[in-house]
């Protein structure tokens, strides 16, 4: 496949039991201790082996997503990595994971829509941002575009593997209005590397934002 593809899943759809599970996830289950942490690491698991699935067209049966040094996920079938780039991110009972070809440039994030403190925004979001907050999710609250806004800071920095290490105020993100559940264009400069380029859409009361390093059209749901 070309582009990039995205699943997402509940936390309901997730099956009971470990079997599902490779040995090394769960040596790394093992070690959560809280069970709202380990719920939310398990579907996002979940999510990622049925996008891997449908991405591949068929993944292998031990195939296990671990995480890298920089904590990106990635997939393993044994000692062999999956011909995949993955992205994955989850909350409040919501998983979005994200499937590109190798090498791609590629980050996702999810989060739940929700009211965010004016320190929030006082320490992520730039005054210009702020104030574009109403244009971006119009006839809805300005906390559709700040969490918008945030996940779309997220899966740039995602995407240069780089996480929450990167000063993500410094980062200039621009999203174009979305009108009703569709996908809208966004883009996220840097000051000291190429700008990302991506999409963002409501979704079950969560926002979504994928990125890549390219204007390619919207992500692909995976089936």
């Amino acid at each position: 496949m070309t582009g990039a593809g995205y699943l997402v899943r509940r936390e309901l759809a997730v099956p009971a039991g470990d079997a599902w599970l490779g040995e090394r996830e769960r040596e790394v289950q093992a070690g959560l201790h809280v069970a709202a942490r380990r719920r939310s690491w398990r579907l996002g698991r979940w999510t990622a082996k049925a996008a891997l699935a449908a991405w591949l067209g068929t993944a292998p049966a031990e195939a296990e997503v671990l995480a890298a040094p920089d904590g990106a996920p990635e997939a393993w079938a044994g000692e062999e990595r999956l011909p995949v780039t993955l992205s994955l991110s989850h909350r409040a009972g919501l998983a979005l994971a994200a499937c590109a070809a190798p090498g791609t440039l590629l980050g996702a994030d999810t989060e739940v829509i929700e009211p965010r403190s004016p320190a929030f925004l006082g320490e992520w979001l730039t005054p210009d941002e702020r104030a574009a907050l109403p244009r971006i999710a119009p006839g809805h609250p300005a906390d559709v575009g700040a969490n918008a806004v945030w996940t779309a800071k997220e899966a740039a920095a995602k995407a240069r593997r780089e996480g929450l290490r990167l000063d993500l105020l410094a980062a200039r993100a621009t999203l174009a209005p979305a009108a009703g559940l569709r996908w809208a264009p966004a883009e996220v400069a840097w000051p000291d590397a190429p700008a990302v380029h991506g999409w963002w859409r409501r979704h079950d009361g969560h926002v979504l934002t994928v990125v890549t390093g390219d204007r390619a059209g919207p992500p692909r749901p995976l089936t």
